[in-house]
């Protein structure tokens, strides 16, 4: 079957069949629309499914999802709270009306299958656990069914603790197929219009949700190709108005050059920011380099060397600062968050110290007297050799400031 090509022009998302089908899933007659909306931005034809009263109805209509569907054609189930434990459990067992299924995303749900049984492997699955912001230790239902002579015994459900996981990524390492945990956030976390939605939690979930739907729909993804366009006409042809189609208009794109906390939210703003304050802010010396770059599901981490004379004012690096005529070499790391095809946001940081050093506005032999009583001589403040030795790792010592090294 012939690819179809969704979103942009660019064609920068690709399915290897022609229906992309999510299915949404929870216990309200109606969901959050943001979700919604953000599902069909990248590309998927989205169907919402209350589970109303739920019972054999609603396992009924999960059974007969895959009805009318060709060879070739599979669909996706996102799934949240109750709705998600009934998921789970349906499609625990390979059923010959469920086979078109390629993934299920199960947002908090209320239980889960045994830790030990290992899912089908014709579709994809991953589950997302909420730690939890109470005193109390939070837990999840876990469903066993017992078997005696491979006869399968009534089934039964008692609580487990919810663990935070290992690493910092919350995942549940002792359970045979994927599960994370969302330190400090309880079930709706990632749902936009209840009072629990987290943020933080929301994107860090999106990200493997989205990599594992999209994964079982076997799309191919190319987010690198816009990026570059934004850089290309901030950097290079300094094109505000080619530079602003790079962004998304909904959700409200941002930027963040964290140390100076310069850029703009939403589209006015960053289209000012970048017209007054940064296109017509670099010196003809500015010079770029990419040093790493790191893909992922819906981001983009650039590792990038920077290099420029400070000839004219910088407002985005050095804020109400008139030229010093000195010197400046930095390492930059942006992370870009793109949505349907566009730049959602992009975060940027870089050793401001340093910056400041070179340019001789901070003195490292400038100790406060109290701490030169402790016999501190100098600030642990790096120049321009921290940026080389980036580039390359021989070039500088390294644990110079460590006294006893």
């Amino acid at each position: 079957m012939a690819l179809q090509y969704l979103a942009d022009a660019n064609g920068w998302l690709s399915f290897n069949h022609s229906t992309p089908i999510l299915y949404v899933t929870a216990e309200d007659e109606e969901f959050d629309l943001e979700t919604l909306r953000a599902w069909r931005e990248e590309g998927f034809i989205v169907k919402y499914i209350p589970m109303g009263k739920g019972g054999k109805t609603y396992v009924n209509t999960l059974h007969h999802l895959g009805d009318g569907m060709s060879i070739g054609e599979r669909y996706a189930i996102v799934a949240f709270g109750d709705a998600a434990a009934i998921c789970l459990d349906v499609y625990s067992e390979p059923k010959t009306s469920t086979s078109k299924l390629c993934s299920l995303v199960a947002y908090y749900p209320t239980s889960i299958p045994d830790p030990t049984h290992r899912m089908s492997a014709s579709f994809r699955v991953l589950v997302h656990l909420a730690h939890g912001t109470g005193p109390s230790e939070p837990t999840v239902g876990v469903t066993k069914r017992p078997e005696v002579l491979g006869i399968q015994g009534k089934r039964r459900t008692v609580q487990k603790r919810i663990t935070a996981g290992i690493g910092a990524g919350g995942l549940q390492s002792k359970i045979a197929y994927p599960v994370y945990s969302y330190e400090g956030v309880d079930p709706g976390f990632a749902e936009h219009d209840l009072d629990e939605y987290d943020p933080v939690a929301d994107a860090l979930a999106w990200s493997r949700s989205l990599s594992m739907v999209r994964r079982g729909f076997g799309a191919e993804v190319d987010i690198e190709r816009v990026w570059d366009q934004n850089e290309e006409y901030k950097f290079h042809t300094q094109n505000v108005d080619k530079l602003m189609e790079t962004f998304t208009a909904e959700p409200t794109p941002f930027v963040n050059y964290t140390p100076t906390m310069t850029g703009g939210i939403g589209q006015e703003d960053l289209k000012r920011f970048y017209s007054e304050y940064f296109l017509s802010a670099s010196p003809p010396s500015f010079h770029m380099r990419l040093v790493s770059r790191t893909i992922g599901v819906d981001r983009i981490v650039d590792e990038l060397y920077i290099q420029f004379k400070h000839t004219c004012e910088m407002p985005w690096i050095l804020p109400g600062i008139p030229p010093t005529k000195q010197k400046v070499e930095i390492v930059v790391v942006s992370i870009v968050g793109l949505r349907g095809g566009k730049i959602w946001h992009e975060r940027v940081y870089w050793d401001q110290a340093s910056v400041l050093f070179q340019v001789g506005l901070l003195d490292p032999e400038e100790v406060p007297e109290d701490l030169k009583k402790e016999g501190i001589e100098m600030l642990p403040v790096a120049g321009s050799e921290a940026a080389r030795k980036i580039m390359e790792f021989e070039s500088e010592e390294s644990n110079d400031m460590i006294d006893d090294w």
